[in-house]
């Protein structure tokens, strides 16, 4: 350890007695101290053991429970065809045959399918065209009411 240079004058007894002590350097080897350092950090313990057989739990647990998990829905599924078989669901009254053909009305001119057909069949006319104008539904003008400010009194809202 460093110490500053101090005056002597500035230190009293025990102070000038701690100053003046030196570590013994009899006896110090720091490549041996290094070496023990590092051989006791790599030795082999209990805990060593620890990691691995935790591992090895938790996969364990893992595959059981995927096992487990695939038995039950494989088993719910037999189930479902079980209760399908017992009771068949009936046939929808609405639906029409695949061969039907339904009327059906024309979409109205501003409909997104008719300008996308109209789109598909000439392309090069749709280059420059203004967009028409998007009509909103007219709402009932609501009564006014006025802002109620911090500085009104109540009674004129």
């Amino acid at each position: 350890m460093d110490t500053p240079d101090l005056p002597a004058d500035d230190l009293n007894d025990l102070e000038r007695r701690l100053a003046g002590w030196r570590p013994s350097t009899v006896g110090l080897a720091p490549d041996a101290m290094l070496f023990a350092a590092g051989r006791a950090s790599a030795q082999r313990g209990k805990a060593r053991l620890a990691w691995p057989i935790l591992s090895g739990c938790l996969a364990l647990a893992a595959g059981v429970l995927g096992v487990w998990l695939a038995s039950e829905r494989s088993e719910r599924r037999a189930l479902v065809r079980a209760l399908e078989e017992q009771h068949p669901r009936p046939a929808p009254a609405n639906v029409p045959a695949p061969n039907e053909t339904r009327p059906t009305e024309p979409p109205a001119p501003e409909s997104y399918l008719s300008l996308r057909r109209a789109w598909e069949q000439h392309p090069s006319d749709w280059a420059n065209r203004p967009v028409p104008p998007v009509r909103a539904p007219k709402r009932p003008a609501s009564p006014e009411r006025p802002i109620p400010r911090a500085w009104q009194p109540a009674d004129r809202l």
